[in-house]
């Protein structure tokens, strides 16, 4: 048996500031001294507050930029094996690298190149996909290097000794089918933790008549705040919706603002971004809700279907089966959520939808530099209409605040879609979902995951470097199904 105790891991992201990513390496942290191993974080800014300070070095060129130069990002790989030689004694085991292929920092991917073509050995951790209706991280990327060739040669490289960590088994499946060998790819689902609410729904000081139906999200379009809406029509006269946050991004607050509008028009009971001023407190309304809801359309690990759980909530929504397959496998009931809402066809115009479809198609191969398949519209409608019905999911603001408007003006047309479930779960339910979220997503058992691909890359004889074909990459996501008007 080959000893696991005392490997040296370089932890490398962009910043540590308050978010997911920075949760997953301090759990990895934590996990990993536990373990006997030394880790080394190495971030393009401090910790903030009073954030865990040792065994962290500041490499300011880490953080986020959209220029650089090959001659600078060579420059940066020297700066990270200095300072790991600093604090280790020596080079790591393990270089491990957190979305390194997002465009967040353009230079990484070549620095990443320059250590791997040096024998290293790396972990690329995968949360989130620029191919993944991200085209402009895409771009930027693609912009960084003189030549394409450059770029096919550098954003995915493949060895023996380069392994790819995904949070996902879709995002497994789509590097396997794109070449990544399966030795070399593993699932790394994120730990849960336990969550600090103390507060109960029957303390909370208002929506004292009617049940409370809490949002955790930040506003953003692919939150589908419309469908939020269309739920307040249909339940409103039992129960109160909120959001928690409002969005940051300038472009995306416009479309929340009218939301806000068409809430005050349509007089549904919904608060968007409770708890923006800060005078609610998150966890307070955590502990006041009745259930979670959520209506996204696309998420990476996917924690709201979790964490409500451990803190005796079941979650009520639109299920995303990409991701949640992952968690029914491990337990975790999900009887509370719906694959569609459907609507009747012949609410919308069929040119302006098409009209839309097209666009989007359009816009969205012309931004990844791909020319558009054969019959992509009839591809893509053909996978939204099933027996002249449509997915309310799938349509964007203009389509959704249309329908929104039809169902007000004429409540006895809610007879003529499919209207979801509000049905709770029993203590009992909540329980056994609980125990499974304790029991699948917890430190020990993600650091028994982690601790095995550090060892598997470790032991791992150094091979040539190679690389995957990106457009292969590209197309497991950029599919006419998988396309939605609400974030394309």
């Amino acid at each position: 048996m080959v000893d696991k105790m005392g490997r040296k891991i370089a932890i490398v992201h962009y910043h540590l500031r308050r978010g997911g990513v920075t949760r997953v390496i301090e759990a990895a942290r934590e996990a990993m001294e536990s373990r006997g191993h030394e880790v080394l974080i190495l971030s393009g800014e401090p910790p903030l507050g009073d954030a865990k300070q040792v065994g962290v070095r500041v490499v300011s060129a880490l953080n986020y930029r959209k220029t650089g130069s090959s001659v600078v990002a060579e420059n940066l790989a020297e700066k990270l094996k200095q300072e790991a030689k600093a604090h280790f004694g020596d080079l790591p085991d393990v270089w491990h690298f957190h979305n390194p292929t997002l465009a967040k920092n353009v230079m990484i991917p070549t620095v990443i190149r320059e250590l791997a073509n040096e024998g290293e050995r790396i972990v690329l951790q995968l949360h989130d996909f620029a191919e993944d209706g991200r085209p402009s991280n895409y771009t930027s990327q693609r912009s960084f290097f003189d030549s394409e060739s450059s770029f096919e040669e550098t954003l995915y490289p493949t060895a023996r000794q380069i392994h790819y960590a995904t949070i996902n088994c879709r995002d497994h499946d789509f590097l396997r089918a794109a070449g990544v060998k399966e030795k070399n790819v593993h699932v790394i689902a994120n730990a849960i933790p336990e969550l600090r609410v103390r507060t109960k729904p029957e303390d909370r000081p208002f929506s004292k008549d009617k049940l409370f139906a809490l949002y955790p999200t930040r506003g953003i379009r692919r939150k589908n705040i419309g469908e939020l809406l269309l739920l307040a029509l249909i339940y409103g006269d039992r129960v109160d919706f909120a959001t928690t946050l409002s969005p940051d991004n300038p472009e995306w607050k416009e479309t929340h603002e009218m939301w806000r509008d068409a809430i005050s028009e349509l007089d549904l009971p919904v608060s968007l971004g409770v708890a923006d001023d800060g005078k609610q407190n998150f966890f307070d309304l955590l502990g006041w809700s009745d259930f979670i809801v959520t209506t996204s359309i696309g998420e990476g690990f996917g924690l709201a279907f979790l964490e409500p759980w451990i803190i005796g909530k079941c979650v009520i929504g639109r299920d995303l089966p990409e991701i949640t397959r992952d968690f029914s496998k491990n337990g975790v009931r999900l009887d509370g959520l719906y694959k569609r809402i459907d609507i009747p066809i012949e609410w919308l115009d069929m040119a302006a939808l098409e009209s839309e479809v097209e666009s989007m198609l359009r816009r969205s191969y012309l931004a990844y530099d791909c020319g558009m398949p054969k019959g992509a519209v009839k591809q893509t409608l053909k996978a939204w209409i099933k027996d002249k019905r449509i997915d309310f999911g799938v349509l964007n603001e203009g389509f959704q605040i249309e329908i929104l408007r039809k169902l007000k003006s004429d409540a006895s047309l809610l007879d003529q879609i499919a209207i979801p479930p509000l049905s709770l779960s029993t203590k009992r339910e909540i329980d056994e979902s609980s125990e499974a979220v304790r029991s699948a997503y917890n430190l020990e058992r993600y650091g028994v995951a982690l601790d095995d691909m550090y060892t598997a890359v470790a032991q791992e004889k150094i091979g040539k470097v190679k690389h995957l074909a990106t457009k292969k990459v590209l197309k497991q996501f950029l599919h006419p199904k998988r396309l939605n008007l609400l974030r394309n």
